[in-house]
């Protein structure tokens, strides 16, 4: 007989189950650009044309593994996202970085 996820879901252990939850929910927050862009809806074709640029270079900014804060808030506002830059410390005190926050349009 065969048992769809929900049966086996009801046989885990509650701490599994949430231990699953919480790791899908952080995969879900922590994705690449072109996972982003993948979310969104968007091709590399759309985002190169709102982004004024060639397919090629939305491929590149994707795979390199650093990129100039501005470039990266273009892309993700290219997406309809706002860029946030936080610095996390141990202590707790987390602060948002605006140094790099574009002037309002």
């Amino acid at each position: 007989m065969t048992k769809t996820l929900n049966d086996l879901r009801k046989q885990m252990k509650l701490e599994v189950q949430a231990a699953a939850s919480e790791k899908a929910a952080i995969l879900l927050a922590e994705m690449s650009l072109s996972e982003a862009r993948k979310m969104r809806g968007k091709s590399q074709v759309e985002l190169a044309h709102v982004l004024g640029i060639a397919q090629p270079n939305v491929s590149q900014i994707e795979k390199r593994p650093d990129t100039m804060i501005s470039t990266l808030s273009s892309y993700i506002e290219a997406l309809g996202g706002t860029l946030e830059l936080r610095a996390k410390f141990p202590d707790g005190n987390d602060v948002e970085i605006v140094q790099f926050k574009r002037a309002s349009r």
